[in-house]
This record gives C-alpha cells, sequence and structure tokens, in this order.
C-alpha cells in the first residue's frame, strides 16, 4: 500500500541505477497486499530498470499479490519466481 517506503524504493532504485548496478531482485514475500499504487510504483522501477539496460525479477509473491497481478496481467510482464534463489539463477545468467 501506498506509504513512505514506495517513495523510499524509487528513490533508492534510482540511485542505484546511477552507479554500474542494473540487476534486481525485489523479494516480495513479506508483501500481504499490493494496491494500485503499490502496483505503479513497482511498474514503474521496472520501466526505470528496463530502460537502463538491466533486468528485474521478483520473487515470493504472496496469492493475494498474485491474483491482482494476474488480473492486471503483469504476470506475464514481471520476471516472477517462487524463491530468491530461482530469481538469482534468472538474474545472473548472460544477455
Amino acid at each position: 500500500m501506498f506509504d513512505e517506503s514506495l517513495l523510499y524504493l524509487r528513490r533508492e532504485i534510482q540511485e542505484l541505477l546511477k552507479g554500474d548496478l542494473r540487476v534486481f531482485i525485489l523479494d516480495l514475500a513479506d508483501v500481504p497486499h499490493c494496491d494500485s499504487s503499490g502496483t505503479g510504483e513497482v511498474i514503474g522501477v521496472y520501466t526505470s530498470i528496463t530502460k537502463a539496460g538491466g533486468v528485474m525479477a521478483v520473487a515470493g509473491l504472496t496469492e493475494r499479490v498474485r491474483v491482482l497481478w494476474s488480473r492486471v496481467k503483469l504476470l506475464e510482464v514481471f520476471n516472477i519466481f517462487e524463491t530468491v534463489p530461482e530469481a538469482e539463477l534468472f538474474v545472473r545468467q548472460p544477455r
């Protein structure tokens, strides 16, 4: 849900992109719900990362977030994995 942590995420990703970091994993295992504001922020982060030539993976979706993102077709856009180690294998692949 929309709170200061969303603004922190956006700022943090922008700062990391200013450096050489281009590989990101969002671990959402402890996120019980993601409303439209939160979903919009994740889309914005994904867009920033991909425009910078980076790759983003998402791990640990809760059922509630998975259902919402399925409705808005984000499961087809994001690289989604059950666990962080699975996401790590994906982002470490040569591009």
